[in-house]
């Protein structure tokens, strides 16, 4: 394979790989945004709040927070690598 395809391929790979990455993170934003929903009508209720519903407010939020900071960073270091391949 001549040296040109190899670097269309690689660069093809990458593309795809940088698309699953940044679509990975919609969902989470969705889940997200709906955290930061419900926390808001909670706010304006102004109910007695069950800690328990917090607690899982809390863990979604956190647990979707975490793998959008990993996908965030994935495809900080997918585009910095192809950044080095275009360099070389």
């Amino acid at each position: 394979m001549p040296k040109e395809e190899i670097k269309t391929q690689l660069k093809d790979d990458a593309d795809i790989r940088l698309r699953e990455v940044l679509s990975g993170i919609e969902p989470e934003l969705r889940r997200l945004n709906a955290v930061i929903s419900n926390l808001t009508v909670l706010a304006v209720a102004q109910d007695n709040i069950e800690p328990t519903a917090l607690t899982v407010l809390a863990e979604v939020g956190n647990d979707a927070i975490g793998r959008v900071s990993s996908s965030w960073r994935d495809a900080f270091d997918l585009v910095h690598a192809a950044q080095r391949r275009l360099t070389n």
